[in-house]
């Protein structure tokens, strides 16, 4: 008879096989259940990720849409001071209104104030003329634009839209009219062509359908569905489950825009969202089961080759207690042929095999406390990280304070052994706020700020950006003078002057050609016919040129290259921005900027910016030391009123006491909601100077931006210590806290009023 224990058998729980699939479902179990876990989250990601990217699409096509509005408002604004029509000639004006539209669908109306057409010009001049439809029900006011809703022209009957301004005709107040057919509205789809499924669409102020990438012919006209109509009602942004006009359920994000009023919707299926989502989530699903399948295979076969030699081995140790002989067989598994061995050499081998077990632990447990401390210090280093922004606001508004006590009492001290303990004192903050400094740089964030600029240093440096900018078909050459004078201006606005002109220069050269940027440093004296620049102060710059081998600019586009939104390139490849941004950059800084072009032979484009005798500062941008002799020095006299908002009341009282100690007469709110129901309820303000970061509803820029159309002609400055850029609000001054009292009290003075001086 057999012996029973040698027979094979199906594996037990407590066998090495049981044990060995056990803990392979153990593992395979919590794999599963997070790839479900993780196929759910993709799905919602992916799903936020299309309403996020359709969000920001309709906000920026509503921009888009402001801007087709705008472009014709600036038509009608260069036509309404026209003699003739300011004299009553309407029929020389509408010859000329005639030639400005040509025999395109554009429509120029000139309309009384009771809605009479006076002038139509697709309509001859001495005809009958129909009864106004553009504005029959009003307009909306709120909105710095005058856009109608949707209509259809009394002419030709098409579905149109019109734009107007008020002008006035022999003393009497009229308005002067643009109409257009809305297929012109459809071009802000052709130049931002949506991705497949996505659905566009513009609506005018009452929801009526003005353009659409999905049949335009048939849709314009028709209303949108009621609870979108509803949604619009409550905000001007947002997203909404509706259906569309062809039925179809969509996840719709619309975003109104801010000058005409007209709303932007961008349309995602919900099926076809819901498809893609699925099928991320069947990815991650399909490859999570093919790893399980694997693993088992994999344990399966790991099972049967350690089962075997382990029944072999329990073979050996019968014979061997029976007194038989064991042969050492290899059986390519290290530690059953140890187990092996250890019956031939009894203990010497066994206890080899436990002296290498523990060391094998050792060094397991080490590798893991390495990789621990490893990950610790770089979870502290992306902590510190983080921290710095917070922190450097909090130590700049310290170091507001005490830099303006220090300044004050400077000023207040007739001890010399005080003065010096004083200006000792002021190093010391100067030495700190290079410190804050320092730590923004480390968090990669920097306030933007004025400096002496050594441009042998720059330009080179801001050679390889224009190279990659321009394209490789486009030679760059830099020539400098070698003892190149250095000057004082913002670093970030002039390399973007540079590549402003760059790019422009490569426009020109239509890809291909030569650029040459050049720097050379100039003297001009008073008097001197051979100045390039007559209206240039007398003294030291250094000019920035750059040049190029393009087509060149007659002299009426020259004369004009510098005005805001004048461009030559068709609509929508040119903001007319650029050299309007070369220009303000250069009149800051104290200079200015020229251009000398001729047909054909290209156009070369110089930024005259004065020579500075300053120090340049390190590579980390720290500020000038405000210490110095002139710290006792009397303050400067200024006049006007000064609305001073800032939520640290130290700051807050020292800097008011400071303002007030220059001639400004003082008035402090401690948050942007209580600075605007003062000046709703009457305080009268020459200029409002805001912290940026501040408790409450609203920022300092939300305070700017409120305050340009409350009160457009109020000027505002705006502080912060913190790491942040004002892309809400580009157009106001920015000052980096600590400041200098007497730079701020300049900077309001110059924000007053350009032209006033110091008492």
């Amino acid at each position: 008879m057999s012996d029973p224990t040698l027979t094979p058998a199906t594996p037990r729980a407590g066998s090495v096989s049981g044990k060995l699939r056990a803990m392979v479902w153990l593992m395979v179990l919590p794999t599963l259940l997070l790839s479900m876990i993780a196929g759910i989250a993709v799905f919602h990601t992916e799903r936020r990720a299309a309403i996020a990217a359709a969000t920001e699409t309709a906000e920026a096509l509503s921009l888009v849409a402001d801007r087709e509005m705008a472009v014709r408002t600036a038509l009608l604004q260069a036509l309404s001071v026209s003699p003739s029509l300011a004299e009553g000639r309407l029929e020389q004006f509408h010859r000329e209104a005639s030639r400005l539209v040509g025999t395109g669908p554009n429509t120029i109306v000139l309309s009384a104030a009771d809605g009479r057409h006076l002038i139509n010009t697709r309509i001859p001049w001495g005809r009958p003329l129909p009864s106004a439809t553009a504005f029959k029900n009003g307009v909306d006011t709120s909105r710095r634009l005058i856009v109608s809703n949707l209509y259809f022209g009394p002419v030709d009957r098409a579905p149109s839209f019109a734009v107007r301004v008020p002008v006035t005709v022999m003393g009497e107040p009229m308005f002067l009219g643009y109409g257009s057919p809305v297929a012109d509205m459809q071009q802000i789809f052709r130049q931002q062509p949506l991705p497949d499924g996505w659905l566009g669409v513009v609506l005018d102020r009452e929801g009526y359908v003005v353009a659409r990438t999905l049949e335009p012919e048939r849709r314009v006209g028709q209303r949108a569905s009621g609870n979108l109509l509803t949604a619009l009602q409550k905000g001007d942004n947002g997203v909404v489950e509706a259906r569309t006009l062809d039925g179809v359920p969509v996840f719709t994000v619309f975003s109104r825009a801010p000058d005409s009023g007209w709303v932007v919707l961008i349309g995602l299926s919900q099926a076809e969202l819901a498809k893609s989502a699925w099928a991320a989530f069947a990815m991650t699903l399909c490859l999570s089961l093919v790893f399980i399948v694997l693993a088992l295979l994999l344990a399966r076969r790991m099972s049967h080759s350690i089962a075997d030699p382990l029944r072999r081995l329990r073979k050996d140790a019968i014979r061997m207690g029976g007194g038989g002989t064991v042969e050492e067989l290899r059986t390519g598994i290290e530690e059953i042929d140890t187990v092996q061995r250890a019956l031939s050499t009894a203990s010497r081998e066994r206890a080899g095999s436990e002296q290498r077990l523990r060391e094998q632990i050792d060094a397991a447990v080490a590798q893991t406390r390495s990789a621990q401390q490893a990950a610790l210090h770089s979870q502290k280093l992306e902590a510190l990280g983080r921290l710095t922004g917070g922190i450097a606001h909090d130590f700049n508004n310290l170091l507001q304070t005490m830099t303006t006590g220090l300044q004050l009492a400077r000023r207040l001290s007739q001890d010399p052994r005080g003065n010096a303990a004083l200006d000792a004192c002021q190093r010391a903050t100067t030495k700190a706020s290079q410190l804050t400094r320092q730590l923004l740089a480390f968090g990669r964030q920097q306030v933007g700020h004025e400096s002496v600029i050594d441009l042998r240093r720059e330009l080179p440096e801001l050679m390889d950006l224009v190279g990659g900018a321009v394209g490789g078909a486009v030679t760059v050459r830099l020539d400098m003078d070698e003892g190149l004078w250095c000057v004082r201006t913002d670093p970030v606005q002039l390399e973007l002057a540079v590549l402003n002109l760059a790019l422009n220069a490569r426009d020109a050269m239509h890809g291909r050609g030569t650029l040459t940027v050049s720097a050379r440093n100039r003297a001009v004296t008073a008097g001197d016919p051979s100045t390039p620049v007559p209206d240039l102060m007398p003294g030291d710059y250094v000019a920035v040129a750059v040049l190029d081998s393009g087509d060149g600019m007659t002299q009426e586009q020259v004369e004009r290259a510098f005005e805001p939104f004048f461009t030559t390139k068709p609509v929508g490849q040119g903001t007319g921005l650029g050299l309007s941004q070369v220009y303000a950059l250069a009149k800051s800084a104290g200079g200015t900027a020229v251009i000398v072009s001729k047909i054909g032979l290209g156009s070369e484009v110089t930024l005259w910016l004065p020579r500075s005798h300053g120090r340049v500062e390190d590579a980390t941008g720290a500020a000038t030391a405000l210490s110095g002799p002139g710290l006792g020095a009397a303050a400067a006299r200024y006049s006007g009123s000064v609305l001073l908002v800032e939520d640290e009341p130290s700051v807050r009282e020292l800097t008011a006491q400071a303002l007030e100690d220059h001639g400004f007469r003082v008035q402090t709110a401690p948050t942007a909601d209580h600075a605007l129901d003062l000046l709703r309820g009457g305080l009268a303000a020459d200029v409002v100077l805001s912290d940026i970061v501040m408790p409450g509803a609203r920022s300092g820029v939300d305070l700017a931006r409120t305050l340009k159309v409350l009160k457009p002609t109020l000027p505002v400055v705006l502080a912060s210590g913190h790491p942040v850029r004002i892309e809400e609000a580009p157009d106001v001054p920015l000052v980096a806290k600590p400041y200098d009292v007497d730079a701020l009290a300049a900077v309001l003075a110059e924000a007053m009023n350009p032209t006033r001086g110091a008492s």
